[in-house]
This record gives C-alpha cells, structure tokens and sequence, in this order.
C-alpha cells in the first residue's frame, strides 16, 4: 500500500510514455492512482496491457498488467490486474529487448570508414542507446565502428559506433557477445528505435496471454 510506482504506457505515435502513480489497494485485483500528464488522465482502453515499475530495497522490478476498470470515487483510480512477468530490470538510460537483426558492420581506423571489409552479423539485443551483436570476431573495447541495423519497420539506419563490452559465453567457442554504444544517433532516429522496442515489448507480452 501507498507504494510508488511508474506506469507505461504507449501514447498515440506508439512511444513510450512514463506517468507516476501509487498503490492504492490490493485485494484479488490492485487499485492504483489514475495516472496523469499536466492533471488530465491518461486514456487507455478497457483490457489494454502496459507495464509498471517499482524499486523495493533499492532494486528495480518491471511486471505486466492491463487495465480492468475506472472509477472517480472516492479517488482517481485505475483497477487493474495483480502484477504477473514480474521481472527484476538493471536500471538503464533505455530498455533494452532481445531480439535478432541483421547488421552489417566496417571498422574505423584513424578516422577513416575500411569499406572493403564489411562484415555481417545479427544483434542479440537492441536498445535506444545501441546494440549488443553474436559474432566470430573479437574486437578491443574502444575500437570504433560502422554499423547499419535493419530494423523492421523502420528500415537501414548507419550509425557511428563504439565497442564497450566483449564477452566469451563459452570459452571453448569462437563466438563473442559485442556490446556496441552508438555516438552519433539524431533523437529522430532514437525515437523510432525505441517506438519499435516498445511495440515488439507489447507484442512479445501479449502473445505470452494467448
């Protein structure tokens, strides 16, 4: 009870959008605080999923609901179904959802686009910030990058790139998990990455109610 909470929802290009709310009742469903933007509610149909989050002891939680019902009295409040996929998050600058997408990649050096070697490999997960990629290469952290990600939807985007993160799941393999941090990326582009994420996020959720 009285527990603060963010709900998210997806405004009406499909964006995400994170409203604050709290914990009004639990019984065999949870009552929360209808959320608001600038003291209008935030509209959402009847059965509608979204998802929440909350941070408990300093560790953040992600889970899936969807709205049951509204009511006006004797508060603002929004009844909806108790939490399930109830999921512990790294706190992140952008959520990040696996998923395979093919990318071609050059390297960098001094300054200068190697065309002539583009190697091609698909993504592990994705994010708002960059992409995490399978591949048979291993690169130093810092080495910079050429990197085109076909997304669904939105089509080739080429970014400048930075390797940040190399890991060898299976040491006997010749297979490593790049995390790759885009330095150049215009908020539009950023904005229809994370559109995508959101919508394949409610995809991915809803096929698990069926």
């Amino acid at each position: 009870m009285n527990q603060r909470i963010e709900v998210i929802v997806p405004n009406r290009s499909g964006l995400a959008e994170k409203y604050r709310s709290r914990i009004e009742d639990i019984t065999d469903n949870m009552v929360i605080a209808m959320p608001m933007s600038k003291g209008v509610p935030i509209m959402l149909q009847r059965g509608e999923v979204f998802f929440g989050r909350l941070v408990e002891d300093c560790v953040a939680y992600e889970f899936t609901t969807s709205l049951i019902a509204k009511q006006l009295q004797p508060l603002p409040a929004w009844i909806i179904t108790l939490p399930y996929d109830v999921k512990k998050i790294q706190q992140r600058a952008f959520v990040r959802i696996d998923t395979a997408l093919p990318v071609q990649i050059a390297e960098i050096i001094d300054g200068k686009v190697v065309e002539d070697k583009i190697i091609n490999a698909v993504t592990k997960d994705i994010s708002g910030g960059g992409v995490q990629i399978a591949i048979n290469r291993h690169w130093h952290i810092g080495t910079n990058l050429l990197i085109t990600v076909n997304y669904p939807e939105i089509g080739p985007v080429t970014l400048r790139s930075q390797v940040i993160r190399v890991q060898q799941p299976q040491p006997d393999r010749e297979v490593f998990w790049v995390g790759i941090k885009f330095l150049e990326i215009n908020e539009k582009d950023r904005g229809n990455i994370i559109k995508f994420i959101f919508k394949r996020q409610l995809e991915q959720r809803r096929k698990g109610l069926e």
